[in-house]
């Protein structure tokens, strides 16, 4: 954009070359020289970057979740950091490869779309199984003629999916919707649909992004939500105290033995960990 509001020159009359993509010579801009156009490439390759960032990160981060949720009985010990670890590195690889295969024009359109589909597709699955699966968790744990044995261990880290699930959830939805919308309007702007102007629009709705995914962040968990509208007195509302409903639980014969052995459980894990 700053090329086109005149703000950065390359030395030549670049024209109304705004198409976001085509494969027409005639609205090709013909350089004789890549001089004075480098901030321009770079800035085009972080574009591209930015963009396949979310949509690989977001399934990133739920197959992180898929195999917390698989080794959830030891998912803590050390030998685990590597997963966290080795899922950047694949991301961020997988990331650059792409960027410069969209940066030199490599893929073409219906290849391009077909990517965010059917990420966007995968990890939304992975979501629902992942919320499903310690849903289930966390009932069995609540009751208490339960047969499985849950360690201190295993109900903190379904408590952690949880969390997770629902930190995650709102975002995935944010970076899902803005994933949509540009694809959606790269394909407008190839078929014409609209003047070729309203790229501007459409890197700017891409670009502004992490605006919405900050206030997502902020109201997506409980102490961040009142510390941030601690700092903003114009977002508090007031609000009627919420009904606490206590429910009476019976004893029940060998729960306290329950407690016991799942409580053992996890110190041997804990200490079984540190060898």
């Amino acid at each position: 954009m700053a090329y086109q509001l005149k703000f950065l020159s390359p030395g030549y009359e670049i024209g109304e070359h705004v198409a976001m993509w085509t494969q027409n010579p005639k609205k090709m801009l013909i350089l004789n020289s890549l001089d004075g156009l480098e901030l321009l490439l770079v800035a085009g390759f972080l574009e591209w970057h930015y963009i396949f960032s979310m949509i690989f990160g977001s399934l990133s981060v739920c197959i992180e979740r898929v195999l917390a949720s698989m080794w959830i009985k030891h998912y803590e010990k050390n030998k685990k950091l590597w997963i966290p670890i080795f899922l950047t590195l694949v991301t961020q690889c997988l990331t650059i490869a792409v960027s410069f295969t969209m940066f030199y024009n490599h893929v073409n359109i219906i290849a391009a779309n077909l990517i965010w589909i059917i990420t966007c597709i995968l990890a939304s699955i992975m979501h629902f199984m992942i919320k499903k699966t310690n849903k289930d968790w966390e009932k069995q744990m609540k009751n208490p003629r339960r047969l499985d044995i849950f360690t201190i261990s295993k109900q903190f880290q379904v408590k952690e999916n949880l969390r997770a699930i629902a930190l995650s959830e709102k975002l995935l939805q944010s970076v899902f919707g803005v994933i949509a919308v540009g694809g959606i309007g790269v394909v407008i702007l190839i078929l014409e649909l609209v003047p070729p102007f309203f790229c501007h629009f459409l890197e700017n709705t891409i670009f502004l992004n992490p605006f919405l995914v900050c206030f997502l962040t902020m109201y997506s968990h409980p102490a961040w939500k009142s510390e941030f509208q601690k700092a903003f007195p114009s977002f508090k509302r007031v609000r009627r105290s919420p009904k606490v409903d206590v429910e009476s639980v019976e004893p029940f014969d060998g729960l306290q033995k329950k407690s016991v052995v799942e409580t053992n459980m996890y110190f041997q894990q804990l200490n079984d960990s540190w060898i």
